[in-house]
């Protein structure tokens, strides 16, 4: 959805990678590369986005190197043999990578009265002692507003950040509110804001925080103006376009998008858009029309390229199906298969070995998503390993963070195999 898709959600930029770097958000920024990856980028994005990602990997490393250092001290082996392992996985430099295999040979010493105070500061909720300090809010290292304000401000086109540089303080202490999620503050620092100070970027930045704050119709009176004034700023579009769904309005927001087709302005995103709206109505024959000519325009935003490969495979168009998935990228340094395309190999029944290193990665990098236990487990009986698919996926199935249509569909096929 573009880079400020933290309105309705969105998909990955190289901007909003270089803030989540920025913010030290090495797994969301290690995702992101992932995600763009899998994109047609050009040749310099291409060369960053490999830094970018080997600086996310090495950050996730090193934050478990730290961990399993600290339990090394405490005298918990096991705990810091995972940390250990899971930073191998995630490690991307040699020079790191030599420095956890080293921390691995070391002896335990539990001294655990001698742990500095800054390895308190753990990074794994699951792991970390109750009595850990927790990590001070990231806000705190840039206290002023101009320190924050360039902190947002990375995840920017650059000529668009120049001028919200521009913008009044009172415009952008409310900026600063709605992306820290307090939008009912952001709309009232703005109240009494007034000539030219509402422009295309404050009715935007109005409206979208109206939207988040439940407000429609005077979200889309306000993302209206802001396209009146500027009919070039497409994060207006991307949002007015929701608050129209959201609305039950959705013959304007394709009117609004075939418009936009109509001056040749960026027809990736309008195909795209409109083959959700297809998807919504139902109109599945649309829907495929649309993704088809959104990909040939080149559409990349990961959401909209899984969505296009469900519709395709529905379709029975496997093939096309599975170049779209592979479009995505993999495993990230350690490279493999990315998580939507190993799905759809479970269900083509195909390269299964492959599929079930994937699915053990994810167990381990995400595991409190049971998401991926139901799918070791449907892997396991799809290689004819009854007795370990069996009973992973009776104990998965009683899991309550199991989405209820993943629990429907593990009881389906329990049902099946018990029969």
């Amino acid at each position: 959805m573009g880079w400020l898709g933290k309105i309705f959600g969105g998909g990955a930029s190289v901007d909003g990678l270089r803030k989540a770097l920025a913010q030290k958000r090495f797994a969301d920024a290690r995702l992101l590369a992932e995600q763009l990856q899998g994109q047609n980028l050009p040749a310099e994005e291409v060369a960053e986005v490999e830094r970018l990602a080997v600086t996310a990997g090495d950050g996730l490393a090193r934050l478990n190197l730290d961990e399993a250092c600290g339990f090394q001290r405490a005298g918990e082996s096991e705990r810091a043999d995972e940390h250990l392992q899971l930073a191998l996985q995630q490690v991307c430099s040699a020079e790191l990578r030599r420095e956890i295999e080293e921390a691995s040979m070391k002896p335990l010493q539990p001294t655990i009265e001698n742990v500095p105070e800054v390895l308190s500061n753990v990074s794994c909720s699951r792991c970390a002692p109750q009595k850990l300090t927790p990590l001070a809010h990231e806000e705190s290292d840039f206290p002023d507003l101009d320190s924050r304000l360039e902190l947002v401000l990375i995840s920017y086109p650059p000529d668009l950040a120049e001028r919200y540089r521009h913008k009044s303080e009172q415009f952008l202490e409310g900026f600063l509110f709605a992306h820290a999620g307090q939008d009912g503050e952001a709309l009232l620092s703005w109240q009494g804001l007034s000539g030219a100070e509402q422009d295309d970027l404050y009715w935007f930045e109005l409206g979208s925080a109206q939207a988040r704050c439940g407000q429609r119709k005077d979200a889309r009176k306000s993302l209206e103006k802001a396209l009146r004034e500027n009919p070039d700023l497409l994060p207006a579009t991307e949002a007015l376009v929701s608050v129209l769904v959201a609305l039950g309005t959705a013959d304007k927001a394709r009117e609004l998008l075939q418009g936009m087709l109509d001056r040749g302005q960026d027809p990736a995103f309008c195909h795209a858009q409109l083959a959700y709206l297809s998807v919504q109505e139902k109109a599945r024959e649309q829907a495929l029309v649309h993704t088809r000519q959104a990909l040939v325009e080149g559409a990349g935003d990961p959401s909209f390229l899984v969505l296009g490969a469900s519709l395709l495979e529905q379709a029975g168009a496997l093939d096309e199906a599975e170049v779209v998935l592979n479009r995505l990228s993999g495993g990230g340094c350690r490279g493999g298969l990315n998580l939507p395309l190993a799905e759809f190999l479970l269900r083509q029944q195909r390269d299964l070995g492959k599929i079930l290193d994937t699915f053990n990665a994810a167990c381990r990098e995400d595991p409190e998503n049971p998401r991926w236990q139901l799918r070791v487990a449907q892997t396991y009986l799809a290689r004819n390993w009854r007795k370990e698919g069996l009973n992973l996926l009776k104990k998965v199935v009683d899991d309550p963070r199991l989405a209820p249509e993943l629990h429907q569909e593990a009881v389906t096929q329990l049902a099946g195999l018990d029969a």
